[in-house]
Order: structure tokens, then C-alpha cells, then sequence
């Protein structure tokens, strides 16, 4: 039974995170505040994170994510044009302009991959967002080169098989904010001297507060019933 409830809820929000990245994705400007929103959604676990989340992120990190915005629809949508025009005018094609786009394309990724849960776990300016989104790439090599290699592979199916895009919405996100969250939790530790899984452990207590700071009995028994 609990184990069907699970994956009620997953299908659920399987349904509602596609459609709402899918309708902001269509209106070009609202997707990255949305991709911020989503990413402080997922750092929470399936049996406490509400849809409510997402837009609390977004009204909470406004300022830096207008800025931030800008940055992305510059350095990713003129350079994803720019490729999609050489690859079906390839008579057309400057080798110059290309590589440009390429490199401007590939800087857009990384901070398309890392600069949400910066946002989302700091409160910075957009130079402080744009030196922590490299430094936490560093907190793990393989899970950036997998977060990179899967918004690179989006990216490429947006220019050549566009129709497949929707399906990855609820996937990419996911994956890549549990990725970046460890990279985040590795550099915090290492900073603060201490063990990711000290820092999971409090942060598991931590849940079990108000916003006054007392002790949330609800959540407790909760937790408890559904161990038992």
C-alpha cells in the first residue's frame, strides 16, 4: 500500500513539474526562475516537499534571478539559434560565428547546471553566483561531467529532435539538483570541517522545527508511522 502511494505521488508530480517547466519553457523568460523553483523543490525529499516550494524559491531569490535570467537568455538562446540556422542553412555556415556559439553554449550550460543550487542554498550577488557555480563543479568531477553531459544532451535534442524535450523535464531536473546538492554538501563540509553525513543529520533535524523553532510533533509522528 505505501509503496503505491509512492508512486501516486511520484506520477503526480511527475504530471505537474513537466507542465509547469513545459509551459514556462514555451514563454521563454519565466523557465529559468521556474528551473530555480524546481531545483529548491527536489532538494526536499518526496514525503515533505509541497508544489508551493517552487514559487516560495522564486519570491525568495527574486533579485538575483532577474539577473540571472538575462545572463541565460543571452548566452544560451543566441547561440542555440545561431547552431540550429548553420545546421539547416549549412551553405550559409561562418565557422567563426559557430565556434563563438559553441563556447558561449557550453559556459551557458554549466551555469545552467550549477548556478540553481547556488541560488537556491546561497544568498549571493550574480559575479558571486557566477565564481560559486565553478567552485561547485569542483565538489564532484564525475557528477558534473554527468549534469553537464545530461543538459548538453537536452540542448542537443532541442536543436535537432525538439519533440522529445517534454519527457526529460521531470528527469533532468531531478537528477541533476540531487547531483549538485551532494557537490554543494562536499564543499560545505569540507569548508566547515566536517562530514556530508554530519551535515545530512542535522539537517534531518532540523526538519523537525517549526518556523518558531519548536519541535514539530506532527512531522515526528508522521515520520514515525510511516517507519512502522
Amino acid at each position: 500500500m505505501k509503496g503505491f502511494r509512492l508512486f501516486g505521488d511520484y506520477a503526480f508530480e511527475f504530471f505537474v513539474v513537466t507542465l509547469l517547466l513545459a509551459l514556462s519553457a514555451l514563454l521563454v523568460i519565466p523557465f529559468v526562475p521556474m528551473l530555480v523553483g524546481v531545483t529548491a523543490y527536489f532538494k526536499e525529499s518526496i514525503n515533505v516537499r509541497r508544489f508551493k516550494d517552487i514559487f516560495t524559491a522564486i519570491g525568495k531569490n527574486i533579485k538575483i534571478l532577474v539577473f540571472y535570467t538575462l545572463f541565460q537568455l543571452v548566452i544560451i538562446i543566441f547561440p542555440v539559434l545561431n547552431v540550429y540556422f548553420f545546421n539547416t542553412h549549412p551553405e550559409s555556415v561562418n565557422y567563426f560565428v559557430l565556434a563563438v556559439s559553441c563556447v558561449a553554449l557550453f559556459v551557458g550550460i554549466i551555469y545552467l547546471v550549477t548556478a540553481p543550487t547556488v541560488i537556491v542554498n546561497m544568498s549571493v550577488t550574480l559575479r558571486q553566483l557566477f565564481y560559486n557555480g565553478i567552485m561547485l563543479l569542483f565538489g564532484g568531477l564525475v557528477r558534473s561531467i554527468i549534469s553537464v553531459a545530461c543538459i548538453a544532451g537536452i540542448v542537443a535534442l532541442i536543436i535537432f529532435y525538439p519533440y522529445v524535450v517534454p519527457f526529460t523535464l521531470y528527469a533532468a531536473p531531478l537528477l541533476i539538483s540531487k547531483l549538485m546538492n551532494e557537490n554543494f554538501l562536499k564543499l560545505k563540509a569540507k569548508a566547515l570541517n566536517t562530514s556530508v553525513f554530519e551535515l545530512k543529520r542535522k539537517q534531518t533535524e532540523d526538519d523537525y522545527l517549526d518556523e518558531n523553532g519548536e519541535i514539530n510533533r506532527t512531522e515526528i509522528l508522521e515520520k514515525y508511522d510511516e517507519e512502522n
